[in-house]
């Protein structure tokens, strides 16, 4: 019976004897138990959970096949991998499943993995195509994946128990009163859950204003960036997804490379963050929450805004942006965004001032030959009725567009 539907007495007894079980199967641990079976099979072997993690694999010690490779390393199934998995409907078979190769690889023997009657994980492992030995599954191997169920179906709910703990310490943390901050930063310490560093930043992941990303996929990228980004991986970081945003508490410098290219993946199309600056002490780490939303607002789509990078816009961002419109900006930025040429206008000025009016720099900037370039700012300064030489005109210039831009107004 799924856990969900159990009061909470029976439940709290399940995990109890989940607990104990597991800890009666602990003189083998899921590593050992994952190599026996490998070893008793002749063949390596990866395990999933029923989320398609890789959560162990036994020693590869001959050749193995990129796609093989690659998901030992990224730790997750391929979405083929996932996909034939579910068409050959092997969650619902009761002995291992042979699947055909996928784009040039090898054929696999696929096993369901249960505790208690509910699936937990899948046992994979490659076969040679004219060994009709390799399909053998005998009681020494079914008891073997019975106990590796075991296991992960204990590492299942232990996970969810930090979960849960985790998303109530970080609500704390991040939205309580000072009390209930410095509860939830010392029992995330003292818990383990939180490594103890110098200070910490804060990353939330979000999508644009007025658009609503599904749970399951702020759960996932919420899972990979935990995996994927951290400078020190020995260092733990904790994170949740709170209402419609991915919050990450990380006791490190972040990589934002690898950030950057895990929302530029398909799945996270649309996806953009923000980091807050490092804070110390931990129960004073809402402060970069708040400067992490912020630099959300002027982040782009694949993108990571930071904080200490933001300049200007730490003050722009918290203007009511969602209230301004076109009339509302300086008369000769509203001249050129309305011109007929005016994008072209607008990105030539807004290069040129960027480059701190050098016309070789912007030139170069633009790809245009500087006879291009001053041809432009000639058709700036008629569209919008402005002197460039004046420095009050450049900063209004300036700021105008970065607004209009922040704005959603260019």
């Amino acid at each position: 019976m799924p856990c969900g539907s159990l009061s909470s007495n029976v439940y709290n007894e399940y995990r109890s004897n989940l607990r104990q079980l597991a800890t009666e199967e602990a003189s083998m641990t899921l590593e050992g138990q994952v190599q026996a079976y490998a070893d008793r099979l002749g063949r390596p072997i990866i395990v999933f959970d029923a989320d398609f993690t890789v959560i162990a694999f036994s020693v590869h010690d001959q050749d193995v096949d990129h796609a093989r490779l690659a998901i030992i390393l990224s730790h997750k199934g391929s979405s083929r991998a996932r996909e034939s998995i579910r068409d050959y409907r092997v969650g619902q078979a009761r002995d291992p499943v042979r699947i055909p190769p996928l784009e040039g690889g090898q054929s696999r023997l696929v096993a369901p993995v249960r505790h208690e009657g509910r699936l937990v994980g899948y046992l994979s492992s490659t076969i040679p195509e004219d060994d009709e030995s390799a399909y053998a599954d005998d009681d020494e191997l079914r008891e073997r994946r019975a106990q590796i169920g075991l296991l992960l179906a204990a590492m299942a709910l232990g996970n969810r128990e930090d979960e849960d703990r985790a998303r109530r310490l970080l609500a704390a943390l991040l939205e309580g009163n000072d009390g209930q901050r410095v509860r939830a930063a010392d029992e995330l310490l003292t818990s383990g859950l939180l490594s103890p560093v110098p200070h910490y930043t804060v990353i939330s992941i979000a999508t644009p204003p007025r658009a609503e990303p599904s749970s399951a996929t702020l759960r996932l990228v919420l899972d990979r960036a935990l995996s994927s980004i951290p400078v020190f991986p020995t260092l733990k970081a904790v994170g949740a997804v709170l209402g419609s945003e991915a919050v990450l508490l990380v006791p490190y410098e972040i990589d934002t490379e690898r950030l950057s290219a895990l929302l530029a993946q398909p799945a996270f199309s649309g996806l953009h963050a923000g980091a807050g600056g490092a804070h110390a002490p931990l129960s004073g780490v809402h402060r970069s929450l708040r400067e992490a939303r912020i630099a959300l607002r002027g982040g782009d789509a694949g993108r990571v805004a930071r904080w200490p990078e933001l300049g200007l816009d730490r003050l722009l961002l918290q203007l009511p942006l969602e209230d301004l419109a076109l009339a509302d900006l300086p008369d000769a930025v509203r001249r050129l965004l309305d011109a007929q040429s005016g994008p072209d206008l607008a990105q030539t000025l807004e290069t040129y001032l960027d480059c701190g009016c050098d016309a070789q720099r912007t030139a170069l900037t633009l790809h245009v030959h500087r006879s291009t370039l001053y041809y432009r700012l000639d058709r700036v300064r008629a569209v919008a009725d402005v002197d460039l030489a004046d420095g009050k005109v450049r900063r209004e210039l300036h700021t105008g567009l970065r607004v209009a831009t922040l704005a959603g107004l260019r």
